[in-house]
């Protein structure tokens, strides 16, 4: 009997353990989808962000690249996650970055983004200058330390190329480890990277009605540069934020249903077990009444 109630015990637990993930899955499912409307809006917003930016550019290179006079050096921003159940995003993307820099780890400075990219870059001797933390009284899109860095970054010349790291969100089951290079502004670059993110195509957006009317540029075209090139920046790492949560998202919630299943599957091994050890008992029990029975009627 005791080998019964041991049985009976672990069937609950696993229950117990099925309940959470179930329920850690309908967190996720509802966390992603609200991600991705999100997401759609910001690609709105960014369609006609660029539209705007397209007239300009008839008028003024938004795109040139300035030399910087430093020492080559290079300032990646990792995005990761703040919290476990879905340590293969994660995993992917720092193998991907570690294979990428690990000969010019020493050239290489690493802005983590969540804890997680912090614990795993210092284990590897990479040289972590800051993390940025997701408290409860943030805001969870709270990127301003990240914009703050970035611009400080350009201002001072510090780095030759500033990237951005983080985990493209396909569909569910399909996340891509991608490095966006945010500084020097690649027209090429950011083409392909809006394309991915929703067949933006940075050409067709052209409004000939502006095209020809006279542009007043105020205060400066080289303000005007500047400005552009800092606000674009900002709303790259903003889209880049929304599809690495999507992808967080989306892979706790395959590892929660992976989880839920496999519990089912052990509740249903432990049940036949726990059937077939009831039914022992029953048979022995049986088995000794009857020859209980036997031995007082010799």
């Amino acid at each position: 009997m005791a080998g019964m109630k041991q049985i009976k015990w672990k069937i609950k637990s696993v229950g117990n353990i099925k309940k959470m993930t179930r329920a850690l899955e309908v967190v996720s499912t509802v966390k992603l989808q609200k991600v991705k409307k999100e997401t759609e809006q910001y690609r709105d917003f960014l369609v006609e962000f660029l539209k705007i930016a397209q007239v300009i550019n008839t008028k003024v290179d938004l795109f040139a690249k300035e030399d910087i006079q430093t020492e080559w050096k290079t300032l990646l921003v990792v995005l990761s996650t703040d919290k476990w159940l879905c340590w293969s995003i994660n995993a992917k993307l720092f193998k991907s970055i570690h294979a990428t820099y690990k000969l010019t780890k020493e050239t290489v400075d690493i802005y983590a983004v969540w804890k997680k990219a912090q614990q795993y870059f210092a284990r590897e001797w990479y040289n972590v200058i800051g993390t940025m933390t997701n408290k409860e009284t943030d805001a969870p899109w709270d990127m301003s330390g990240v914009f703050s860095l970035l611009q400080h970054g350009i201002e001072d010349e510090r780095y030759t190329s500033i990237a951005i790291c983080f985990n493209y969100f396909r569909n569910p089951i399909s996340q891509i480890p991608v490095e966006l290079q945010l500084m020097p502004l690649d027209k090429k670059t950011i083409s392909q990277f809006l394309k991915q993110i929703g067949d933006i195509d940075l050409e067709s957006y052209m409004t000939e009605n502006l095209e020809k009317k006279d542009l007043m540029l105020e205060p400066s075209a080289w303000f005007l540069r500047k400005e552009f090139q800092s606000q674009f920046m900002e709303h790259l790492v903003y889209g880049a934020l929304l599809q690495n949560k999507a992808g967080e998202f989306a892979s706790r919630m395959i590892a929660m249903k992976s989880a839920k299943d496999n519990a089912w599957e052990i509740i249903d091994k432990l049940t036949l077990q726990y059937n077939k050890a009831r039914q022992w008992a029953i048979t022995q029990e049986i088995s000794e009444i009857v020859s209980a029975k036997i031995a007082l009627e010799d």
